[in-house]
């Protein structure tokens, strides 16, 4: 109704029609242009792009050096999309133009070199996705141009090694992605300086132990993700002082075998933890969740376990939903607690849950057994 006019950005598709430039005459009032899985080489001449876009997508063209590519007039640009090019190196300065950039997304092209001055000139840039390139090392200097950087993604890269302050720069940081890059370890202060970092991801990579000490010093931490790590066991001391903490992923882990004594405990803002799929956890200790006085979700399905304390689930006075399902489960006295269940506590796919064990049980669903 006139009353209500909804203005929705005017959006250009030009995506798929095999350009091999940007079309010339485009609609003055165009705000954003889709250029998607097209033949485009470079880009000479952004005067005539429209005064009012703010969002360009380049993704799967044949870009494959920023030489090429002008964005001297592209101040009023917020979002770049050049994903899924040719690109192998940044040279100094070549975002320069685009001095009011939020997003900018070169994740999936084939960048191993990346000067020390690149990023000069996009001091307003948030999100920043660099991952699954070639690069084999992070430069700090990198960074020192972006200082209100919110997100990093920089995962799926061949990085030999994070070194002490890596990302000192990044003191508005709030997310950083490090998967799939073959970490065995990070030294104490790599993420020194990142005083507002809430969240980690260090998905699949090859720790065999929580890198505790690092971690420890991203002092607001809320979101950690180790899922995917050959850690053979949680141990006490993993998690300390990380008093912010709400959400913990220890999922997908192929050598996790045990939750040791007190391994999670004093964590008086964790909400959430997910330890699922971890093909070899056969015993989390009767004490291996202390003093996590807000926990609500414990995720424990598909592992190994034989059973489940009730001392376990007791320590935690908050706790509203729990998944066990899908572990070859031991119907003993063990678990009568399951069973009985005089608790709120609310059981994910509770159909799901099978005794494996004594064999006259296997197969019986473990709330309909009749303990003696």
């Amino acid at each position: 109704t006139p009353k209500s006019i909804y203005m929705e950005a005017l959006t250009v598709d030009c995506n798929a029609l095999e350009l091999y430039n940007i079309p010339d005459r485009l609609p003055a009032n165009t705000q954003v242009l889709l250029l998607q899985a097209n033949n485009i080489e470079e880009i000479k001449n952004t005067e005539n792009f429209p005064v009012n876009l703010t969002g360009l997508d380049l993704s799967q063209n044949n870009l494959s050096s920023m030489v090429n590519i002008n964005f001297s007039n592209a101040h009023q640009i917020l979002s770049v999309y050049m994903e899924e090019n040719k690109l192998v190196e940044l040279t100094e300065g070549c975002f320069s133009g685009l001095k009011n950039l939020q997003e900018l997304y070169i994740n999936h092209n084939f960048i191993s070199s990346i000067s020390p001055s690149a990023f000069i000139g996009v001091g307003n840039l948030l999100r920043l996705h660099l991952n699954s390139n070639r690069l084999q090392v992070i430069n700090s200097k990198w960074f020192e141009a972006m200082s209100n950087l919110e997100i990093l993604m920089i995962g799926d890269n061949p990085i030999m090694k994070i070194e002490d302050r890596n990302f000192k720069p990044l003191i508005n940081l709030r997310s950083l992605v490090l998967a799939g890059i073959n970490l065995t370890q990070i030294p104490d202060d790599s993420f020194i300086g990142l005083d507002n970092l809430e969240s980690i991801s260090l998905y699949d990579n090859k720790f065999v132990e929580v890198p505790a000490v690092a971690l420890q010093k991203v002092v607001k931490l809320k979101f950690l993700d180790l899922n995917k790590n050959p850690i053979r066991r949680i141990q006490r001391g993993d998690f300390r002082n990380m008093i912010h903490l709400k959400e913990l992923g220890i999922n997908n882990m192929p050598e996790l075998v045990s939750v040791d004594s007190l391994a999670i405990e004093n964590l008086p803002d964790l909400r959430k933890i997910e330890a699922t799929n971890n093909p070899k956890l056969a015993y989390i200790h009767p004490n291996a969740f202390y003093r996590l006085p807000k926990l609500e979700t414990l995720m424990l399905n598909s592992n190994s376990l034989s059973a489940l304390y009730r001392s376990t689930i007791e320590a935690l006075p908050n706790l509203k939903e729990i998944s066990i399902h899908s572990n070859p489960i031991r119907c003993d006295c063990v678990v009568r607690w399951i069973n009985m269940n005089q608790t709120n506590i609310r059981f994910m796919e509770p159909d799901s849950l099978f005794c494996a064990d004594p064999p006259e049980l296997q197969g019986q669903n473990v709330r309909q057994i009749h303990f003696r």
